[in-house]
C-alpha cells in the first residue's frame, strides 16, 4: 500500500483521499494511512460505494476497471496490472450476490417498444429544452457543501415552463452538471460551449448520454429491484428515459441493466421516427411539427415562437410576446421572417405577417436604460397612454415606478429586471444603452467549462503525503509495514501471529507478545515455549495480529 501511496502523483492522491474519505487532520502520517487504507472493513466500505456497472466490471476482471480500483486503493501494483486486493475481492463477491443475475425476465412482460422510444425521444428533447432554458432568464446557483446545483426554486419554475415536473427536472439538471453541459457565470448558470454543441446533437447522441449517466449511477439494490420487481423500483429517471413504462421494464432498461448501452441506442435507433423538413405555421398563430426536427430547426423555431406541447409530434405558438422576445435578443423582423418562409410548409398566413408588422412597430415603443448617476433604470417612452398606463397598473407595481422629470419613470430594480416584468405585462419594453440604442436584453453567453478536481486543503494532504511516504524506505515496504504491526502490538500488549523464514526454503510459524521493536530486531514472549525469543525482523514474513487494538 505504501508503494501505491508512492506512486501515485497529487491529483490522483488528493482524489483518493476524498473517495475513500481519509481523515484529513491528526494523521500520524503514511504508515497511518497505508493502514487505513488496507482496513478490512474500511475496504468493505468502500467496495459497498460502488455502483452496479463499476463493481460487476471489477468482477469480471476489466482491466479499466482495475486500474479505477487502484486509484481508490482497492487494488495494487502497476497501472499496467493491477491486482485486486483479497479482501476488496470478498467484499465484491459479497455485494453481488444479490445483484438479481439469477432473475430472467420474460419478453412478453416488457414495456411496449414504441412507448418506451416516444420517452426516450422525450428525455432527448427535454434534456436540449433545458439547456435552451438557461438562456431565456437568469437561473440563479447555489454551490455549497453538496456541490453545484440549481436551487429548487429555479427548478420549479424551468419545470413549469417546459410542462414537466420538477422530480424529472432535478436529475436531469445534476447529470447535466456532471457532463459539464453548464456553468456559473456572475451570479447565473449558463450553457457551455459543449452545452451548446449537445443541444445541437442528434437526439440519439442527447439520449445515450444521459443514460450513460443513470448506468454510472446504478446500484446494485436497485439494478436486483428493477429486475425483479420493476413496478417498485421505477423512479421519475428510469420513467424518462424510457427505461420503464408506467412501471414496467422495457427492452431498453433491460438492456441497460446488463450494462449492454450499445445493444439499446442500436435498438432506439432503428424504432426513432425520422426528422422532417417542415412545419405546418397555421392562420391562428399556432405551429404544428408533424414529427421531430432537425436539432438546428428546432433551436431556430424555438428562438421565435413558444413551446406548447412537447412530443414526438411537437406544437409551438407565435405571440406578440414571443416575437418581442426574439426581437430584444437582437433578431431583425426580417431575420424572424426568413425563418419562418424557411420552416413552414404553408407559406405565412396573413395573420402572421399582421403580427410580425405589429410587433415592429411596437418593438421600443418603452424604452429602460441604466440610470447614469445611481444604482437603478429609467423608463421612457414617447406614447404618453404607455406612461400613465405605466403608472397605475397594479402588474407593475413591484417594480416602484415613481416619476422622474418630465416624461419619465425610475425604478431601483436593474434594467433587465424592469425590462422582463414589462415584457411579462405586455408591454413593448426594450432595453438600450446610453446612447440610445436598442441592444439585446441578455446576450447569448456561454459559460467557460468548469473544471473538476480535488479540494486546495485534498492537494495539500496529497503533498505531504506523498513527501512522507517518499522518503520511507522505498526499497523494502514489507518490512517497513512488518516493523510497523509488530509496534502497534507491542503497544497494546496484543498477541500476534509471524510467520519465520528460517533459511533454506523452511519456514516456522509463532505465537508471540512483542515486548521490544528496534535496531531492526523483535524481543518477544513465546506463548507456545514460554521462552523470550530475539528475531531479525528482515526474517518475518508476515504478521497477523490477533485483534484489532486501539492504539493511544
Amino acid at each position: 500500500m505504501l508503494q501505491l501511496l508512492r506512486s501515485l502523483d497529487r491529483t490522483d492522491l488528493a482524489a483518493l483521499a476524498s473517495w475513500r474519505r481519509l481523515s484529513m487532520r491528526g494523521s500520524n502520517g503514511a504508515m497511518d494511512i497505508a493502514e487505513a487504507l488496507a482496513d478490512e472493513a474500511d475496504i468493505g466500505a468502500a467496495v459497498g460505494k460502488l455502483g452496479w456497472r463499476d463493481a460487476s466490471r471489477l468482477a469480471s476482471g476489466s482491466v479499466e476497471a482495475l486500474q479505477r480500483a487502484r486509484l481508490r486503493g482497492l487494488a495494487v501494483g502497476t497501472p499496467e496490472a493491477p491486482e485486486l486486493l483479497p479482501a476488496a475481492s470478498a467484499a465484491l463477491t459479497r455485494q453481488l450476490a444479490g445483484a438479481g443475475d439469477d432473475v430472467t425476465v420474460e419478453r412478453a412482460n416488457l414495456a411496449p417498444l414504441p412507448q418506451a422510444t416516444e420517452r426516450a425521444h422525450g428525455a432527448a428533447q427535454l434534456a436540449a429544452d433545458a439547456i435552451a432554458s438557461l438562456d431565456l432568464a437568469p437561473r440563479a446557483y447555489r454551490d455549497g457543501r453538496g456541490g453545484l446545483q440549481l436551487g429548487a426554486t429555479t427548478v420549479r419554475r424551468i419545470a413549469a415552463e417546459l410542462h414537466t415536473e420538477q422530480t424529472v427536472l432535478s436529475p436531469l439538471f445534476e447529470w447535466m452538471l456532471d457532463l459539464g453541459l453548464c456553468s456559473p457565470v456572475a451570479d447565473a448558470m449558463r450553457p457551455t460551449a459543449a452545452g451548446r454543441a449537445f443541444r445541437l446533437s442528434a437526439p440519439l447522441d442527447r439520449w445515450r448520454r444521459l443514460a450513460e449517466c443513470w448506468l454510472a449511477e446504478l446500484s446494485v439494490t436497485n439494478r436486483a429491484g428493477l429486475l425483479r420487481d420493476s413496478a417498485s423500483h421505477a423512479t421519475p429517471q428510469t420513467e424518462l428515459l424510457g427505461l420503464t413504462v408506467e412501471g414496467r421494464l422495457s427492452q431498453l432498461g433491460l438492456l441497460l441493466t446488463h450494462d449492454d448501452l450499445r445493444a439499446a441506442a442500436e435498438l432506439l435507433a432503428s424504432a426513432l421516427p425520422e426528422e422532417v423538413a417542415g412545419v405546418y405555421l397555421q392562420p391562428d398563430l399556432s405551429i404544428i411539427a408533424p414529427g421531430p426536427l432537425a436539432p438546428v430547426d428546432e433551436q431556430a423555431l424555438q428562438a421565435v415562437a413558444s413551446l406548447e406541447r412537447r412530443g414526438l409530434a411537437s406544437s409551438y405558438r407565435l405571440s406578440e410576446a414571443s416575437v418581442t422576445h426574439a426581437l430584444g435578443t437582437g433578431l431583425s423582423i426580417a431575420e424572424i421572417e426568413a425563418t419562418l418562409a424557411r420552416l413552414s410548409l404553408t407559406g405565412i398566413p396573413q395573420p402572421v405577417e399582421y403580427l410580425l408588422r405589429e410587433a415592429s412597430n411596437r418593438h421600443g415603443r418603452v424604452r429602460v436604460r441604466e440610470h447614469p448617476v445611481r444604482p437603478g433604470t429609467i423608463v421612457t417612452s414617447q406614447d404618453p397612454a404607455l406612461m400613465d398606463a405605466l403608472r397605475v397598473d397594479a402588474a407593475v407595481a413591484p417594480l416602484g415606478l415613481r416619476q422622474s422629470g418630465e416624461g419619465a419613470l425610475v425604478s431601483s430594480a436593474s434594467r433587465d429586471t424592469v425590462v422582463l416584468m414589462l415584457l411579462d405585462a405586455r408591454y413593448p419594453a426594450s432595453a438600450e444603452n446610453a446612447e440610445g440604442q436598442l441592444v439585446p436584453l441578455r446576450p447569448r453567453e456561454t459559460a467557460p467549462a468548469r473544471e473538476l478536481g480535488p479540494s486546495d486543503a485534498a492537494l495539500r494532504f496529497a503533498d505531504a503525503l506523498h513527501d512522507e511516504a517518499t522518503r520511507l524506505d522505498a526499497g523494502d515496504d514489507a518490512q517497513t509495514w512488518v516493523q510497523r504491526q509488530l509496534e502497534v502490538a507491542r503497544r497494546a500488549k496484543s498477541e500476534v501471529t509471524v510467520r519465520v523464514d528460517l533459511g533454506g526454503g523452511k519456514e516456522t510459524t509463532l505465537r508471540l507478545v512483542p515486548m521490544s521493536v528496534a535496531a531492526g530486531r523483535l524481543r518477544a514472549r513465546d506463548l507456545a515455549a514460554d521462552v523470550e525469543r530475539t528475531l531479525p525482523i528482515r526474517a518475518i514474513l508476515e504478521v497477523q495480529l490477533s485483534e484489532q487494538p486501539d492504539v493511544e
